[in-house]
């Protein structure tokens, strides 16, 4: 599947980087694109200089400019700037990209000014020019750090509730789970978040381009399949184990037991991806779903897709799941789930909530002040 990745304000920018990064990996590694091009918009150019290469094509800069108030960090504010400079954003953007492009994706924190409320905008516009090509949204929530400051967590509220209303699917990645201790996130510590996101894409994007490989064995789970699973609100998540017994040329067949034991690594590497979604939800409320296997050719077996799929199937017992394989790996196991058309989500409703009593408690100041 190859997309379109633009990404709006600090947090966008700098994933946005990471996807023209990870485009280069499948490059290097398996020879195909998974990114047409990707932008970083952004009114900062002291960031933008930072994160554009000299001579590197595959990420570029867009700078915006508007008289916005730099105190206001408001999602209004960025709403405003972006239908202010939307023209300017579109025509930056290489028309050609567009035809070779499955869908489009953006890219923000919701906390911010310029993503939350410039990526709405951005999305309306690019879905009424571009009816045919869905526009998703990879949206990267607050740390739990931030949620004392009611202005981040307003953001958040307005931004998801602006962003629903608009986009294919947003694909949800809750920061709050990260472990970050402390309102200073050192820049590597974030780095490596940023990658360790962007990475939960990759076999997702790569399998249906890699028709015609010597990696693609079984099922081929193709760009239409993953277009036909993205719906609403959605979580992604990966897990990898090391399988026990390396195939080496001259190693006769795996026998019975071997075969069940790499079966079971293939069901750990399932559960782990489960545990590590993206974003907390409840399993059982999702209406659509898919799960991708890499396992090296030589031990991989029908049985892992069979158990991974009735697995898969007694916890989401109303989804529509889709799957597919693609036998590259190197000695382990690696599986990428994504739960999709979630109709509950509790991080979304605790920042509703959050929102709800902040303009209470506001209200309740002014009639008494």
């Amino acid at each position: 599947m190859k997309l379109m990745v633009i990404g709006v304000g600090d947090c966008g920018c700098k994933l946005a980087r990471e996807f023209a990064e990870l485009n280069k990996k499948a490059r290097s590694e398996r020879r195909i694109n998974i990114v047409t091009c990707a932008y970083a918009v952004n009114n900062d150019q002291t960031l933008l200089t930072k994160l554009a290469k000299p001579g590197w094509d595959w990420l570029k800069p867009v700078l915006i400019r508007g008289p916005v108030d730099l105190g206001d960090r408001s999602t209004e504010s960025g709403a405003k700037l972006m239908r202010q400079e939307s023209e300017r954003v579109m025509l930056a953007m290489r028309l050609g990209s567009f035809v070779n492009t499955d869908a489009f994706l953006f890219v923000a924190g919701a906390a911010g000014s310029v993503g939350s409320g410039g990526v709405p905008v951005m999305a309306q516009m690019l879905k009424e020019r571009h009816l045919n090509k869905p526009v998703y949204v990879l949206l990267v929530l607050p740390f739990n750090t931030e949620l004392d400051d009611p202005q981040r967590i307003r953001n958040t509220a307005l931004c998801l509730n602006s962003i629903d209303k608009v986009a294919d699917a947003v694909i949800l990645a809750d920061n709050g789970g990260s472990g970050i201790v402390g309102s200073t996130i050192p820049p590597q510590k974030m780095d490596s978040l940023n990658k360790e996101l962007v990475l939960l894409f990759y076999d997702l994007l790569c399998s249906g381009e890699m028709v015609g490989s010597k990696d693609v064995v079984g099922k081929e789970l193709d760009a239409g399949d993953i277009l036909q699973t993205l719906f609403s609100w959605t979580a992604i998540g990966t897990g990898k184990t090391k399988l026990t017994s390396p195939m080496l040329p001259w190693k006769r067949s795996p026998g019975f037991e071997e075969k069940g034991s790499e079966t079971l690594k293939a069901m750990e590497a399932m559960n782990l991806a489960l545990m590590r979604l993206s974003v907390d939800c409840k399993l059982e409320d999702a209406g659509r779903a898919l799960y991708l296997l890499s396992a090296p050719v030589k031990q991989a077996n029908v049985d892992m897709i069979k158990v991974l799929g009735n697995r898969l199937r007694e916890l989401l017992p109303n989804a529509e799941i889709r799957d597919g394989s693609f036998y590259g790996a190197k000695g382990f196991a690696k599986v990428t789930v994504v739960i999709s058309e979630l109709v509950y989500v509790d991080r979304i409703k605790s920042y509703y909530d959050r929102a709800a009593r902040l303009t209470q408690g506001v209200e309740r100041e002014e009639k008494t002040g």
